[in-house]
């Protein structure tokens, strides 16, 4: 990818017949980890970047100040683009609605709205990806004819070197198993957002509880940035480490070292979760409820499903005491994470979906007022 300046669109520059357009905007620190990891590691990619703060309180009004004027933002941008580019790659369903050549939607993060289906109908749009077969047959059944690709969620294998690996084992104690989680905010009730079942980790420590009078040496690790409200409630507790909000890399590279993971959300969004690919990638055994957003767990062997929270904290407790059901568990999801490396990934995606679908077409480019 190459990142190229808005402004360079606004200069008229010349056609690129064999380059992609991209046109997003890019959260410093809190971007999406799909396209941050992604993005980058496709060739053919120009993006124009809306590059947000990262601290929280500018990039909220940096946001909703984009968002009120995406409309109008939309249109220049992508009428200045449609001069100099045939194809697009779209993060945002919004766009195919003013693009005049040739688009793939990546539908990461689907509602599977009617307007949704509307736009992929476009003729515009070659094919769409997804990160599970289950969507793409739901948007089938809702009518939208184009061809899909799936495309999993990964992991940056090389990010957690064997030397920050090392750097975080040395935080366990022998005969202390790791139950662990991570997140970029950690939320409780009565926080801000703590309605996002991305970041409110109440249900987890519920379980929590009863996971560590089953196991009483056992360490819970959370890793992200916790609210001071979460703090608070569990200041001068020695069963909880809370790391803090981690670079990519040393997040990672605690995760790899989790005995357990808990992916104890309370409702099943339905798509594919990026945390449970890294976790995966990582061989890290998971439990997790039995839902669609977690079903490559029992695809690939790498965790326990289960149907009610009694069952998830017998599932957890045995594999921090059962070494043995645990390195089975992380073998399998050792060798599934090989598979969603995004160095793999990436190259299916410049493969199977650029080459495929948004391939050169000098033809199409046409001077437009």
């Amino acid at each position: 990818m190459k990142e190229i300046s808005v402004r360079s669109l606004l200069a008229g520059a010349q056609p690129a017949s064999e380059r992609v357009a991209l046109l997003s905007i890019w959260f410093r620190g809190h971007n999406n980890p799909r396209y941050a990891e992604l993005l980058p590691r496709l060739e053919r990619l120009d993006a124009y970047l809306l590059r947000l703060p990262e601290s929280r309180i500018p990039r909220g009004i940096g946001f909703r100040a984009f968002t009120a004027t995406k409309p109008l933002l939309l249109r220049t941008a992508l009428r200045r683009a449609g001069r100099r580019y045939a194809n697009l790659l779209s993060l945002d369903f919004d766009q195919l609605a003013h693009w005049p050549g040739a688009a793939v939607m990546d539908a990461d993060d689907p509602f599977f709205t009617g307007r949704e289906v509307t736009l992929l109908q476009l003729p515009a749009v070659r094919a769409y990806v997804v990160t599970a077969e289950s969507a793409a047959r739901r948007y089938e059944a809702l009518g939208v004819d184009k061809p899909w690709i799936v495309i999993p969620q990964g992991v940056n294998l090389e990010a957690a070197t064997p030397e920050l690996r090392r750097e975080a084992a040395e935080r366990k104690q022998p005969g202390r198993p790791v139950l662990g989680w991570m997140a970029a905010h950690l939320l409780t009730k009565g926080d801000p957002d703590a309605g996002n079942t991305l970041y409110n980790v109440d249900h987890l420590l519920e379980l929590w509880e009863q996971i560590h009078e089953r196991v009483p040496g056992a360490r819970l690790w959370l890793v992200g940035e916790p609210s001071d409200r979460l703090r608070s409630r569990l200041s001068g507790r020695d069963d909880v480490v809370l790391f803090g909000r981690l670079s990519r890399e040393r997040a990672l590279a605690t995760a790899s070292c989790f005995d357990v993971a808990p992916y104890a959300r309370t409702a099943d969004q339905g798509v594919r979760a990026a945390k449970v690919s890294e976790l995966i990638g990582l061989g890290v055994p998971t439990v997790s409820y039995d839902y669609e957003v977690t079903a490559n767990l029992r695809e690939t062997g790498a965790g326990v499903l289960v149907s009610d929270a009694r069952s998830f904290v017998d599932a957890a407790a045995t594999l921090l005491t059962d070494d043995g059901a645990r390195a089975e568990l992380a073998a399998a999801a050792v060798r599934a994470g090989r598979k969603l490396d995004w160095n793999v990934l990436a190259q299916r995606y410049a493969d199977e979906v650029l080459s495929a679908y948004l391939p050169p077409r000098p033809e199409t480019l046409v001077s437009r007022a």
